[in-house]
């Protein structure tokens, strides 16, 4: 085996990135086009499609089902509370899918000019320091994501231990 010392060149760096650049172009996203990822604990869906022009981003943030009204009926209610919120002059707002009676975090936004990858990444990003706010008021009312609801034990009756002169 053969080690080698060389440093490569400047000149040879400097033409990969060239080279890394011009793939890029190759790769710019196109409408339509959908991608998941997780944030906060919570997993997100998006959707990019055209708009005339300019191109719509939609995100849909998993918030979870709502619960039957046996379950828990002031958490349910607190919820429906939360989606029958609208903020004024807001693209952010949560939303009841009824058939399934599923709650998400939507968000709605038009990109304007032309399309690249780091500006979908950047508008991406900043649509979730946006809503990191409705995250926390969502968590204030009692709402945990789906990754910490998973330790919870549901429809679990706890027996008193029986004291030690009975057993």
């Amino acid at each position: 085996m053969t080690v080698s010392s060389d440093v490569p060149n400047s000149q040879g760096f400097d033409a990969l990135i060239a080279e890394g650049g011009e793939k890029l172009v190759w790769i710019a996203p196109t409408a339509p086009l959908t991608f998941r990822f997780r944030w906060q604990n919570v997993t997100f869906s998006g959707h990019l499609s055209k708009s005339g022009e300019d191109h719509r981003l939609l995100l849909l943030g998993d918030i979870g089902p709502l619960p039957f009204s046996a379950e828990d009926p002031a958490f349910r209610e607190r919820l429906m509370k939360l989606v029958r919120w609208q903020p004024e002059k807001d693209h952010a707002r949560f939303v009841l899918e009824p058939k399934r009676q599923h709650i998400y975090l939507m968000v709605d936004d038009i990109l304007s000019g032309e399309l690249s990858g780091i500006q979908m990444i950047a508008s991406t990003t900043q649509l979730l320091f946006h809503i990191r706010p409705y995250l926390e008021l969502a968590r204030d009312i009692g709402w945990k994501p789906l990754v910490e609801r998973s330790d919870e034990v549901i429809n679990f009756i706890d027996t008193p231990a029986k004291p030690k002169s009975e057993e």
